[in-house]
């Protein structure tokens, strides 16, 4: 298959030899700003065609511009400068206007090291473990209602699975909030593309009006509620879940979190928390099917029980080819070199998370899905970056590939899936928008059946 990127000099329109500036998009910004919305993918393979691993997105009617880059070596120096020179400039996006000033992915500085500090305990060593039997559990819940030999829709289950989980690893088993997965699901519902379109002709991002004002309004009373109430509890020192371990956690001054945090980290953990896993194990599975050959070997893996080589493989090659975030993004407080470019403060740079992850300099035919290519040697940090880098690397990356192997251990060791007979997708299902995640474009349409 054809590289993604070229090598060749593009057709430059706002290239500043001069200056060192990346060349601009050759599509007026309109065009750039609704593929954006709509097929972000399609647009990324179009710059980079044209343009080369960096290049300069332009939209309408703001004129605010996104300088991309997708050369491992760039992505360091973006993801690795201090802090101060280049924080995140997620706060400025249509998800701030979602999960709230105080969550751990909207804030900068020394208050996103706060949160992040008191947030990390929960994702790593012994409580990982206690979430396995969690997992399992509600997989093969959900597994008990699927329809044999019948075409379905995968994705739909994947986020029902997920959704359970993290409630119950953030509230308690057998404590969940009730009315939370339907006023979760009302959130993501009015998403859609005339939203997506919305939001990307907007040049002030404040918090969302109808339907998915409503819906968060709802969330957000849910929450609150909730939170009272744990706060009342007796038994609050006892609890393992993460909302009582966050209402004990204290900062290095002694101070724990108020209810505002509370609710905009209980937002971020449920909505990017179960949304990303889902769609990600709806891509491996949507991946497996037309690799039959590698699907048999997973399987020939699961059944042996000793090995997880190959399952960590092929979780790592379905990130790699199909990320769910198509990239993350920095704002330039002082002047900055990165990948050759001098770039002035103010510029906001992204770290193309899909173009670097199929960097043909970096893999061999990258479009491939090749889980083989990662069982003798580990992804390379700036080169696969699914959960970004440096200091703000997603806190739960190591939760994601836990429940993603659990998830897909679980299923194929009892049930085996096919594509559909009369599937017109053949080659694989294209990437469209759900939210800010890339999801396959019919839900993962496949067929399961008893082994």
């Amino acid at each position: 298959m054809a590289s993604t990127l070229t090598t060749t000099q593009p057709i430059d329109l706002g290239h500043d030899p001069a200056r060192g500036l990346p060349p601009r998009v050759p599509l007026p910004a309109i065009a750039q700003t609704l593929a954006w919305a709509l097929a972000p993918t399609a647009l990324m393979d179009f710059c980079a065609r044209r343009c080369g691993e960096a290049f300069t997105i332009t939209f309408a009617p703001s004129g605010r511009r996104l300088t991309m880059v997708s050369d491992p070596a760039a992505v360091k120096e973006l993801l690795t400068a201090p802090p101060e020179a280049a924080p995140s400039a997620t706060g400025d996006t249509p998800i701030a206007a979602v999960l709230g000033p105080s969550s751990v992915i909207t804030l900068t500085g020394p208050e996103h090291m706060r949160q992040r500090k008191l947030l990390l305990p929960q994702f790593h060593g012994e409580r990982m473990r206690a979430y396995e039997q969690t997992i399992v559990a509600a997989t093969e819940r959900d597994m008990a209602r699927w329809p044999l030999a019948v075409p379905m829709t995968f994705s739909a289950h994947t986020r029902a699975i997920t959704l359970e989980v993290i409630q119950r690893a953030v509230f308690g088993v057998g404590d969940e909030v009730g009315g939370l997965k339907d006023a979760i699901r009302q959130l993501a519902e009015p998403v859609r593309a005339l939203t997506m379109i919305r939001f990307a002709l907007s040049q002030r991002f404040d918090r969302p009006a109808g339907a998915l004002g409503e819906a968060l309004d709802r969330l957000d009373g849910l929450i609150h509620e909730e939170i009272a109430r744990r706060r009342e509890q007796p038994d609050l020192a006892e609890r393992q879940d993460i909302l009582s371990l966050l209402l004990l956690a204290r900062d290095e001054q002694g101070q724990g979190m108020t209810d505002g945090e509370l609710r905009d980290e209980l937002v971020s953990l449920l909505l990017a928390g179960h949304e990303t896993t889902a769609t990600s194990t709806a891509w491996a599975i949507e991946r497996l099917v037309r690799h039959p050959a590698k699907l048999a070997r997973l399987i020939e893996e699961i059944d042996g029980g000793e090995s997880e080589e190959y399952m960590q493989a092929v979780i790592h090659e379905t990130l790699r080819t199909r990320p769910v975030v198509p990239g993350v993004v920095r704002l330039l407080k002082e002047p900055m070199r990165i990948g050759g470019y001098d770039l002035p403060a103010g510029t906001r740079v992204v770290a193309s998370i899909y173009l670097t992850n199929n960097n043909p300099r970096v893999y061999e035919q990258p479009r491939e899905f090749r889980p083989e290519r990662f069982l003798h040697s580990a992804p390379d940090t700036f080169a696969w970056i699914p959960f970004g880098g440096g200091i703000r690397r997603c806190i739960g990356a190591s939760f994601a590939m836990l429940e993603m192997k659990l998830m897909l251990r679980t299923m194929l060791a009892e049930l085996a899936p096919s594509m559909p007979r009369r599937s017109v997708w053949r080659r694989g299902e294209w990437n469209r928008r759900r939210a800010i995640t890339l999801v396959p474009a019919a839900g993962a349409r496949v067929v399961w059946n008893r082994r």
